[in-house]
């Protein structure tokens, strides 16, 4: 037998529902998010849902840390439900509930001047806005949509046709700081009025990074009434041991201010986005970045957290891309994120509710084409492929 149920403010000491099978691998879930978690005793799920999905079992042994999970839901997977120690609360009580939908795109929109690395940019210009237009988020969080300094056409036009009609309200990280010849690319828009950006340029850099403005950006808003902050950023290429070493650097440097932020304006939800060129899944991933998004700033990582979706380490820049395999990419990798926080304050909680890694190519049957080194005709929009995340906020009591 099945049951299902729908739990409103509960203690949950033990719950069964019977599946007949041999018991599952536990999967361990406590309320506090975990950066990358696996389900293990030292990386539990910080949702029920995620606990669920992340167990790929059925029937599922699902142990819960003591305290309250801020989740609605319907149990109806058979397994076994088991509080480690104490008591669990599931609590559906909010006295506000709102959705939020955030897209991350690498875009790789180079200035006329680079004629080496340029691909008809003012018109996938025009491609990639109407179909963002069509994803309906409340942000995108776009990095490459480069400016150079001396270059007679500046990134405006493309930056308005990546709007699509749609999103009216932008930031656009248009400083170039002292020595830089081209700026940080970083472009932020949103359905919803921007306000306090914020540009920062990382501290260090290694090789050709150093020509431009890489770093991040900050911009606020509010959804419904509840403050929102969304941090943007494109950190060091590259996989050599400077690059490295640099992208740590780099990293920690991103993770101290969200830390001050929080600290600043503790009733905010923050959410980052963008290409940390850090291979999901690789030692730096679940070691260096684990440790400072994770330990010193607080968040959690959006796909490994989400669970439900079957694309939750898929490549974002992946070897059937028409575009890299111009340009020389033949590695499949995931090295764009998305992270999310819940108010320090404990007022507002963010469950991820959906990840997809999205392919955005013409339809037409038409293609781009190069006639100078690198040669070749591409269909994709960009090199890299968008990420989406479905988000839904809670306002409780702590």
């Amino acid at each position: 037998m099945t049951r299902h149920a729908r739990f409103g403010h509960i203690h949950l000491l033990v719950l069964t529902i019977a599946g007949g099978a041999a018991m599952a691998q536990p999967v361990h879930v406590r309320p506090v998010p975990w950066f990358d978690p696996t389900g293990q005793t030292g990386a539990p799920f910080h949702t029920i849902r995620g606990g669920i999905c992340g167990s790929f079992q059925s029937p599922i042994d699902l142990r819960l840390a003591p305290g309250t999970y801020f989740e609605q839901l319907t149990l109806s997977a058979p397994g076994t439900y088991t509080t480690t120690s104490g008591a669990a609360t599931i609590d559906a009580t909010a006295s506000a509930v709102t959705t939020f939908r955030i897209v991350s795109y690498n875009v790789r929109l180079w200035p006329g001047f680079f004629v080496s690395l340029t691909l008809a940019d003012q018109e996938r210009s025009e491609w990639i806005g109407p179909r963002l237009a069509t994803e309906q988020a409340d942000v995108c969080v776009i990095q490459e949509s480069w400016d150079y300094r001396l270059d007679s056409v500046d990134a405006s036009a493309r930056n308005n046709a990546l709007r699509g009609n749609y999103y009216w309200n932008q930031y656009y990280g248009s400083t170039f700081f002292s020595g830089d010849n081209v700026n940080s690319g970083l472009l932020t828009q949103s359905v919803h009025a921007l306000s306090g950006g914020t540009q920062v340029r990382y501290t260090e850099c290694d090789g050709n990074d150093c020509q431009a403005s890489k770093g991040f950006t900050r911009v606020l808003l509010t959804k419904n009434g509840f403050n929102i902050a969304v941090y943007n950023t494109h950190a060091q290429a590259g996989d050599s041991s400077g690059n490295v070493s640099t992208r740590y650097s780099q990293i920690n440097e991103l993770a101290a201010n969200i830390l001050l932020f929080r600290a600043l304006n503790p009733s905010y939800a923050v959410f980052v986005g963008g290409d940390f060129n850090v291979h999901g899944g690789a030692s730096e991933f679940t070691d260096t970045m684990s440790a400072v998004m994770g330990g010193v700033a607080g968040l959690a990582h959006g796909a490994l957290n989400e669970q439900c979706s079957p694309q939750t380490t898929a490549c974002t820049a992946c070897s059937f891309n028409t575009i890299k395999q111009i340009f020389g990419g033949g590695s499949s990798t995931r090295l764009d994120h998305i992270l999310y926080a819940g108010s320090l304050d404990g007022t507002v909680k963010v469950i991820p509710t959906g990840y997809e890694v999205k392919r955005y190519r013409r339809t037409d049957g038409g293609q781009w084409c190069r006639t100078v080194t690198p040669t070749g005709c591409a269909d994709d929009f960009s090199d890299h492929e968008p990420v989406l995340m479905n988000f839904e906020l809670r306002r409780v009591t702590p």
